[in-house]
């Protein structure tokens, strides 16, 4: 009897306890618990200056206009300049519509202080050509941007000169990068994807075991003066290396007429002992990869030669240059053989050759300084794309997967990636700086890339909201577990002592 009314007194209070435990364990969840796990579990998304990276995109050929300047020293007035360039702005849209407003010439009178290293001059000459019976009506000097005409011409064979002479390769490839044909006629497959920075690695590797030694270091120096002029476009590094017993995957075929072995052009394409032989750098940056291969015949007295190549030479697309090597003297074996620098002279021509074709460098005109400037302004306009790929790119997988994280760090490298991108447009608008217009595409192509390999986003593609569920679910399921029946009691009690009271 007594313990049945202490049981009795005691309910109301362990009612009241359960109804403030359960009070008190739901604030806590709604006020804690749940503004903890939703800022543990929300992705952030900076936001991303969409509207101008399209804005941008759509329209990037009409915001871009390559004026070239070229000054005349050919006696012209001011109104013959000016019908000169009505002319030759007239045939260049009629034959290419697709560069008007993007790409032209602007004639000017040549004035007596302008370089003929920086700038275009087109000269004419009173004397005829030395080289008459070649037939040609003009020479471009292979070591400036100057132009000389010879012998009569008309404004008609001016234009067509500069349109189908000295600046066509240039022009044929802006139409086929609009196009989108550039690879199409095989050509321009050869050169490498653009990189900021190239590791050039010229290897010697011998057939046999015998000691061997070349003068790579002294010859190697003919490289930097072209890696300074094109230092604008990209950076080159220079290493190299010997390698021994480099076997070859083909069997040279002996030439009885000739008294010389023979690589057939159908067995260059697996030339290259890619099994055997160590060509693997843990260079990050792209490497272009230039071969001397020593045969052993070398030692038997017998030379090594590529059937139908005037220079004993190839060239790998898209990774660089073989050079079969042979020695005019005898070689003595067990005796160190050494190539030396004169030898090594045409090798190297061959293998700059080599390197321009796989930069992308234009074929002609013959002026290196005319090339390169080509070369330049190709390359500003397909970094400038490629960087605005890469944007819309990464603007369309951040609207595809919502729930794909954006970090600061993405917004700030797509900030700068349009910087760099407005400011190469206005270096060569508004001041034809083509140089420097090269430099700020590099810079938006290496930001670009970033924005969106960025680790943070790409770790969290592959981390869908099924697997936060699968992290949280033993820590929420028994808590809510609990405080879900821990409700339902309370409401029955409650619904319970109002039927009591009524």
């Amino acid at each position: 009897m007594a313990d049945s009314l202490i049981t009795k007194a005691e309910q109301p209070r362990i009612t009241f306890l359960r109804r403030i435990t359960v009070g008190v364990l739901l604030i806590f969840v709604v006020s804690l618990g749940l503004p903890l796990y939703f800022s543990t579990t929300t992705i952030y998304r900076a936001e991303l200056p969409i509207e101008e990276i399209s804005e941008l995109a759509s329209g990037l050929q009409d915001k871009l206009h390559f004026k070239i300047p070229v000054y005349l020293d050919l006696g012209l007035e001011t109104d013959q300049i000016n019908g000169l360039q009505n002319s030759f702005n007239s045939k260049l849209y009629s034959e290419y519509p697709e560069l008007y407003n993007f790409w032209s010439l602007g004639f000017a009178k040549y004035q007596g202080d302008i370089d003929s290293t920086v700038d275009y001059i087109v000269r004419g000459s009173q004397q005829q050509q030395q080289q008459g019976e070649s037939g040609q009506k003009y020479v471009v000097s292979p070591y400036s941007k100057e132009t000389t005409l010879y012998a009569q011409y008309n404004q008609d064979e001016l234009v067509s000169i500069l349109l189908e002479g000295i600046f066509h390769e240039e022009i044929t490839s802006f139409v086929k990068l609009i196009r989108n044909t550039l690879h199409e006629d095989g050509t321009h497959a050869v050169a490498l994807p653009y990189s900021s920075n190239y590791n050039v690695v010229f290897s010697l590797f011998s057939e046999s075991g015998q000691p061997i030694d070349w003068e790579i270091g002294k010859v190697s120096k003919l490289f930097k003066p072209i890696f300074q002029k094109l230092n604008h476009i990209a950076n080159f590094t220079i290493s190299s290396q010997i390698q021994y017993y480099s076997s070859l995957t083909i069997q040279p075929t002996f030439n009885q007429e000739k008294s010389v072995y023979e690589i057939k052009q159908e067995d260059l394409s697996t030339f290259i002992n890619f099994g055997d032989w160590n060509l693997i750098t843990h260079e990050i940056t792209p490497t272009i990869n230039f071969i001397v291969y020593f045969g052993e015949s070398s030692y038997r007295g017998k030379q090594l030669k590529i059937a139908q190549s005037k220079t004993n030479s190839f060239l790998v697309p898209q990774w660089g240059g073989v050079y079969v090597f042979n020695k005019d003297k005898p070689i003595l074996k067990d005796h160190t053989t050494k190539i030396v620098e004169a030898e090594l002279l045409p090798v190297m021509e061959t293998f700059v050759s080599q390197l321009l074709q796989l930069i992308g460098m234009p074929s002609a005109p013959k002026s290196l300084a005319v090339r390169i400037d080509s070369l330049s302004r190709l390359t500003t306009f397909k970094n400038l794309r490629q960087s605005l790929e890469n944007l819309m790119s990464l603007v369309k997988l951040t609207e595809a997967l919502n729930e794909i994280s954006i970090p600061e760090l993405t917004k700030e490298s797509v900030e700068t990636t349009l910087t760099s991108i407005k400011e190469s447009i206005t270096q060569v608008n508004d001041f034809g700086e083509f140089e420097l217009s090269v430099k700020h595409s590099s810079t938006s192509v290496e930001y670009s890339n970033r924005a969106f390999f960025e680790k943070e986003m790409v770790q969290q593609a592959y981390f869908p909201q099924e697997h936060k569920l699968a992290v949280f679910l033993p820590l929420i399921g028994p808590i809510s577990s609990i405080l879900f029946l821990g409700v339902i009691k309370t409401v029955k009690d409650i619904k319970g002592d109002r039927k009591r009271k009524e």
